[in-house]
């Protein structure tokens, strides 16, 4: 997890010590709650919107998986990023 958080740009978090869920902040003009129904029926992928624990611009993910299945999810949430950022950047003046 720490290691897909530091190389992806529009995700930034404080590591937690301890447990299987994290938050993590991303840099979209996206809500949380769009941003994860969009995740959810473009890759398959549940996160838990910040909008519901009143930290919009926030997600948070479980990570009590096997391996093989967060690395696959990370790579799918990666993806839709990916996406986000560049109709973001096709939008701008």
């Amino acid at each position: 997890m720490a290691d897909w958080v530091e190389a992806e740009p529009l995700i930034s978090w404080v590591k937690p010590q301890s447990g299987t869920t994290a938050l993590v902040q991303y840099d979209l003009p996206l809500r949380s709650r769009d941003f994860c129904t969009q995740l959810l029926e473009e890759e398959g992928v549940l996160f838990t919107p910040g909008s519901a624990m009143d930290m919009e611009g926030w997600l948070r993910i479980g990570f009590a998986n096997s391996t093989a299945d967060l690395q696959d999810g990370l790579a799918r949430v990666s993806t839709f990023l990916a996406r986000q950022s560049v109709a973001q950047t096709a939008t701008q003046p």
